[in-house]
């Protein structure tokens, strides 16, 4: 099983034939690799348990041809450039010292070793090393470095010696290491430096070296450090303080309030004895004696990451707005629809509980509604195929992530599965690949490294109907992905308002005194080179959100999807519409 294991480690699918190999005529990754493969398909057998010495000597000789192939200057160049074939040279080396210690030539067996390290450090690797078959070579000096190489990576980021557990103060060394090690990972990771051109990053790190040298307890290292991640302008660039000061920083009041035509308005209120004071479509027009524009501007704001200005105000005043000490309650200034003003002191008793989606909704005209209101688990999924009969049945379909803040994006491709029977596009996604060489020679260098994917496992149930899905400012990340490939696929029409404008894959750390944080390391982008991050998905039909509909209780952004649902016809699996105004 040896060449499972680090198939498996380095990520890398193979399926390999017992068929005579023969040298590739076309020079092209696909048949390179396949050549390869089947080259250590057939000596695989020939060097498992029992296998004479005459046969592991043929299995030598067949690895070695393979990578002999390999090592000829256009398969070289094919590597350059496809991962795949550098796993495979990975696969044939240790295969190789495998058989080779079956021989007793433990020096031929280090050697091989010794290559593979030259194309990849991984613990994984290093945990293959330890299988019975090498168990020969553990003594050796040589082997015990290679293993110490494959662990590398865990050694080099795990940053133990920074990531300290919690205490109410922090050393000067661990507040200079924990700024220092955001900082760094920033510069070296973050992809999206282009949206924030002006900022000096050497600049920021000199600046908040004072500030958290100054700072005299974690709770005021913390109280600089959460400003540092939002001048990155990234909804997935987050400084998060420690556990120990969640009701210091995140304790909030059971209000929901949104940004509507400008004005501050309560959503829902969590507390029976709360709702009797304040009510949906209060006006917020001031807290703590400030008026709310100018908190949100100068208290909360300054903590806030977003990708878009729409995205920042929205966290403001909606998610953010109330944050603060649990021991101290909040002073709201409030207006009634009449005009009236009062203000209500409310404790930072816990968040608004959201009420679960309501499942599925069948409209007028044969329409069905369904609210998919997160991708953080599959709940979403699980309900979408409670549906599935009834919205087989129907005439058409509204999707709803208007409050769908993200999660995994494979959850939401598995509902969209159930929309088309034809391959789903991925947006590519980049990475960035920094050019240390062309720095070197004086040229530094940004260039990315680029993969895109199409998921070509149709749904047995798929619904061929019309189809709307509706968004907003809320809709973020997985559900933008969900939006974006809805779009790819040419599906049906987006109602509603333009979305957040912010997707990625966040890395993850730790920092001194138990606090976290998370960067940005990857940028989706559609096939032409162009993104929604930083400007949101604009829908096909716009429908903002008024104060008056909220009060009255009216949904005119799920009246206008069903309204032209109803107009709607597919053609081709594609769905074509009329102008609508």
């Amino acid at each position: 099983m040896q060449r499972t294991v680090i198939a498996i480690a380095l990520a890398v699918a193979t399926s390999l034939g017992h068929a005579a190999a023969l040298p590739p005529t076309d020079a092209n990754a696909s048949s390179s690799l396949q050549y390869a493969q089947a080259l250590r398909a057939e000596a695989e057998p020939l060097s498992g348990p029992g296998a004479k010495p005459e046969d592991v000597q043929r299995a030598v000789a067949l690895y070695q041809q393979a990578l002999d192939y390999l090592a000829t200057p256009a398969a070289r160049e094919q590597a350059f450039g496809d991962k795949s074939l550098i796993a495979e040279q990975v696969n044939l080396e240790y295969s190789q010292a495998s058989a080779h210690v079956k021989l007793g030539n433990k020096q031929a067996a280090l050697a091989a070793l010794e290559r593979l390290a030259n194309l990849a450090w991984k613990p994984s690797i290093e945990r293959a090393l330890a299988h019975e078959g090498l168990a020969a070579l553990r003594d050796e000096p040589r082997f015990r470095a290679l293993q110490a190489a494959m662990m590398l990576p865990e050694r080099l980021y795990n940053a133990s010696a920074i990531a300290t557990p919690w205490k109410p103060v922090l050393t000067t060394e661990e507040k200079v290491a924990g700024l220092s090690l955001f900082w760094a990972e920033a510069r070296r990771n973050f992809v999206y430096f282009d949206h924030v051109p002006q900022l000096q990053w050497d600049q920021v790190y000199m600046d908040y070296l004072a500030q958290v040298i100054a700072a005299p307890t974690t709770e005021d290292y913390y109280r600089v450090m959460m400003t540092l991640a939002p001048l990155l302008h990234d909804a997935h660039t987050n400084i998060i303080a420690p556990q120990q000061l969640a009701q210091v920083f995140y304790a909030t009041a059971p209000v929901s309030t949104a940004l509507i035509e400008d004005k501050v308005i309560v959503l829902q209120v969590g507390k029976a004895d709360l709702a009797a004071r304040i009510r949906r479509g209060d006006e917020v027009v001031s807290i703590d004696g400030v008026p709310v524009r100018q908190y949100g501007r100068e208290r909360v704001a300054p903590l806030v990451s977003a990708n878009t200005q729409r995205d920042r105000d929205a966290r403001t005043f909606n998610d953010q707005l109330f944050a603060g000490d649990a021991t101290r309650p909040v002073v709201v200034g409030l207006r009634a629809p009449d005009g009236a003003e009062r203000t209500e002191t409310v404790a930072r008793s816990g968040p608004v509980t959201a009420p679960p989606a309501a499942g599925l909704t069948l409209l007028d005209g044969g329409i069905a509604y369904i609210a998919l209101d997160q991708f953080g688990d599959d709940s979403a999924v699980k309900a979408f195929e409670a549906a599935l009969p009834h919205i087989l049945a129907a005439k058409g379909l509204v999707i709803d992530v208007r409050r769908n803040g993200g999660g995994n994006g494979s959850y939401g491709l598995q509902v969209l599965a159930h929309l088309t029977r034809a391959p789903i596009r991925f947006m590519d996604s980049m990475t960035r690949n920094d050019n240390v060489f062309a720095r070197a020679q004086g040229s530094p260098i940004i260039d990315w490294s680029r993969s895109g994917y199409e998921h070509k496992h149709a749904q047995k149930q798929v619904f061929d109907g019309p189809v709307a899905v509706l968004t907003s400012v809320r809709t973020l990340s997985a559900a933008e992905d969900f939006t974006a490939m809805f779009r790819i696929m040419k599906r049906g029409i987006v109602v509603g308002e333009t979305t957040g404008g912010s997707t990625g894959q966040p890395l993850g750390f730790y920092l001194p005194g138990g606090g976290w944080a998370r960067i940005c390391v990857k940028r989706d982008v559609y096939a032409d080179g162009s993104t929604f991050v930083g400007q949101g998905i604009a829908p096909d039909v716009e429908v903002p959100q008024t104060v008056a509909d909220l009060r009255a209780g009216r949904d005119l952004a799920l009246e206008r999807a069903a309204a032209a649902l109803r107009h709607l016809k597919t053609r081709g699996g594609e769905v074509a519409s009329p102008p609508l105004r």
